[in-house]
C-alpha cells in the first residue's frame, strides 16, 4: 500500500487527472490532498467533484486549506443571513461554487483535516506551516466541522503559515519583515517530519527540509503539480 499526498490543486482539474494517470492509485492505496483544492484555477468546482469521485473507490482524505476554510466561512456566513460575499475579498469564485456542488461535495469539505497524523511514517500533514500559538498534541485527526476556537486557540493558523518572526508566532504575509523566519527553517522536527503545502516552490519536485517536505510546486502558477509517494517511514 502506497500513501500519495498531492499537493495544491488550485481548480487545475486538466493537471489532476494528468498526475493521477501517472500515479496509477490502486484501490488500496490512500490519497491525501494537502489542501486548496479549489481558487485561482480554471476548474474549482470540477477538482472538488473528481476528488469526491475518487473517495467512492480509494480511500482519500483532505488537509483543510487556507482556501477550502476562508470558502466554509462564507458558506456558513451565507446560511446565516450575514451578508458575507459583501465583506470578504477574493471570494470571486465562491457564488459559483455554492451553486454548482451538491450537499456530498460540502459534507467533503467539512469533513477536512486541519491535522493528520501518519503514525506508520511519524509524519503530521498540515496544510501551511506550525506557528508558536497552536499548542500541541492535537487529535490524531482533527475536523474542521469539529474546530472550536476556544479547544484549540490558533489552530486556524496551520492553514496559512509561512513566515514567524523571532518568537516564532505567525506573520501575516503583508506584515512580514527581512529578519522573519520561513517556518520550516527553522522546524527542529518536535513533531515528526511535516509535509505540508501552501508555500509554491517553482521547483519540479517536492522541496525538501531538514525535517520537512513542501510539496505545493506551483501547479496554478505554471509549475508542476507534484504528489509525495511514501511507502517506507521517513
Amino acid at each position: 500500500m502506497k500513501t500519495i499526498i498531492i499537493g495544491d490543486v488550485h481548480g487545475c482539474l486538466l493537471e489532476l487527472n494528468q498526475l493521477l494517470l501517472e500515479l496509477a492509485p490502486a484501490e488500496y492505496d490512500h490519497l491525501i490532498f494537502i489542501g486548496d483544492l479549489i481558487d485561482r484555477g480554471p476548474d474549482s468546482a470540477g477538482v472538488v467533484e473528481r476528488v469526491v469521485e475518487l473517495s467512492a473507490n480509494h480511500r482519500v482524505s483532505l488537509i483543510l486549506g487556507n482556501h477550502e476554510e476562508k470558502f466554509l466561512r462564507y458558506r456558513r456566513h451565507l446560511a446565516g443571513g450575514k451578508g458575507m460575499e459583501r465583506q470578504m475579498s477574493g471570494t470571486e469564485e465562491f457564488p459559483m461554487l455554492m451553486e454548482r456542488l451538491q450537499p456530498i461535495h460540502f459534507e467533503f469539505l467539512e469533513n477536512a483535516n486541519y491535522t493528520l497524523h501518519l503514525p506508520e511514517y511519524k509524519t503530521l500533514l498540515v496544510h501551511g506551516g506550525i506557528p508558536g500559538q497552536v499548542k500541541f498534541p492535537l487529535p490524531a485527526t482533527y475536523r474542521y466541522g469539529d474546530h472550536a476556537p476556544r479547544d484549540y486557540p490558533g489552530l486556524d493558523l496551520l492553514t496559512k503559515t509561512r513566515f514567524l518572526d523571532d518568537n516564532g508566532s505567525f506573520v501575516a504575509l503583508n506584515e512580514q519583515k527581512p529578519q522573519d523566519q520561513f517556518w520550516a527553517e527553522t522546524y527542529d522536527g518536535g513533531y515528526g517530519h511535516v509535509v505540508f503545502g501552501h508555500q509554491p516552490f517553482m521547483e519540479a519536485a517536492p522541496k525538501e527540509f531538514p525535517f520537512a517536505t513542501g510539496v505545493d510546486t506551483g501547479c496554478v502558477y505554471g509549475g508542476k503539480l507534484s504528489a509525495l509517494v511514501l511507502t517506507v517511514a521517513l
